[in-house]
């Protein structure tokens, strides 16, 4: 069944008609989307600061397992309300196999990993 231009018209005024859209308290809900979207991100710092730790740890040089276990991490609130956060090794020799002083690494592993996993950014 063809409809002529004039019955498609109606056809349309009444689709048109059915639907609707309110926004009632647009700031309220603006505001709503940015915090579920900055819980979202801190989420994923959260998520990366805890991954990283772990893969410091799996690719640490082990001579006694001093260096690997001596991984830790600190999440802090930032003043601007975001999240971040340190990876800590206070192990003194740490920073010597990081310059390569072991076979079993790499030199500057540590940054290769945090580069991968995108909490450093490359020179």
């Amino acid at each position: 069944m063809a409809l002529g231009g004039n019955q498609l018209g109606n056809v349309l005024m009444a689709v048109k008609s059915k639907f609707s859209l309110e926004v009632i308290n647009f700031r309220q809900e603006i505001d709503r989307i940015e915090q579920e979207m900055e819980d979202m991100a801190n989420l994923e710092i959260r998520a990366r600061i805890d991954y990283a730790t772990s893969q410091l740890k799996l690719v640490t040089p082990v001579d006694t397992g001093k260096a690997r276990s001596g991984w830790y991490n600190r999440k802090i609130k930032e003043l601007d309300g975001t999240d971040g956060g340190f990876i800590i090794n206070e192990v003194e020799y740490v920073g010597r196999l990081n310059s390569g002083s072991s076979t079993q690494a790499p030199k500057n592993f540590i940054e290769q990993v945090l580069i991968k996993i995108g909490l450093l950014t490359p020179n």
